[in-house]
């Protein structure tokens, strides 16, 4: 396996918690990216699947492009697929992707050598857990109450203002958002509808007939009908995407 480059810090220059790239389909994908400096003059990339949408199993060729773009040569790209997925179950693992003569990402499993490198807080979901030993072990996911907390209060960092401008008498003249903007349409809708239709489904297995009630069984009916209406709301989400994708190839 060819050897990975060494950085020349531990914390990233970089961390975008959504960078987006297209696939050879046009379509964007988003992952969290994460740069650092190597000491070849070049830099280290590691890509964090989202799980949305293709994900990082089948677009890796384009991720590689796309980082070759951003970053310019050298630079070495890794995917990394959090615990508890498909492509990681229980532990966290780490890909190098090279591209062959062909341009087809030919995967290096290279897990023990990134922990090596930067140790055990390259691993698992922002939050997930803090820093521990470096063995690669799945970070311990917090209860339905952390994630709930959390949900709740990144959402409200969404539509929360704040004072921007005042009078010398310090009465507020301005507000504007606690979060500024930093995606543009397609994105927003790209990571909105997976995110609401994740909720359908936890809303969903709320437990609201625990007696087994007349009264209980008419509230699941209506529980149902909340959770099936979210998801027709998150695939037309997912369709005016589309529809935004498409306008966008048609004008460039």
């Amino acid at each position: 396996m060819p050897d990975l480059p060494t950085p020349t810090r531990l914390s990233p220059i970089r961390d975008d918690h959504s960078w987006h790239f297209p696939d050879i389909n046009g379509h964007r994908t988003h992952v969290r990216l994460r740069v650092w400096p190597t000491n070849d003059g070049g830099h280290l990339v590691i890509a964090t699947d989202l799980q949305l949408g293709a994900g990082l199993i089948n677009v890796a060729e384009s991720l590689v492009r796309a980082c070759v773009r951003e970053f310019g040569p050298p630079v070495t790209v890794v995917r990394h697929f959090t615990p508890y997925t498909m492509s990681a179950f229980e532990r966290d693992t780490f890909d190098m992707l090279p591209l062959d003569e062909k341009g087809i990402a030919r995967p290096k499993r290279c897990t023990e050598e990134i922990l090596k490198l930067l140790g055990a807080s390259v691993v698992g979901f922002p939050g997930d857990a803090p820093p521990g030993p470096v063995d690669a072990e799945a970070s311990v996911v917090g209860p339905q109450s952390v994630q709930m907390a959390r949900l709740v209060a990144a959402s409200l960092r969404l539509t929360q203002t704040r004072t921007t401008e005042r009078r010398p008498n310090g009465y507020p003249t301005k507000s504007g958002p606690v979060a500024g903007r930093d995606l543009d349409a397609i994105s927003q809708l790209r990571l909105t509808a997976p995110v609401l239709n994740h909720l359908s489904h936890f809303i969903g297995e709320i437990v609201v007939d625990r007696d087994g009630t007349a009264s209980g069984a008419k509230r699941e009916k209506k529980l149902v009908k909340v959770m099936e209406a979210l998801q027709k709301h998150a695939w037309e989400l997912t369709k005016l995407c589309d529809e935004l994708v498409n306008e966008e190839r048609e004008q460039s």
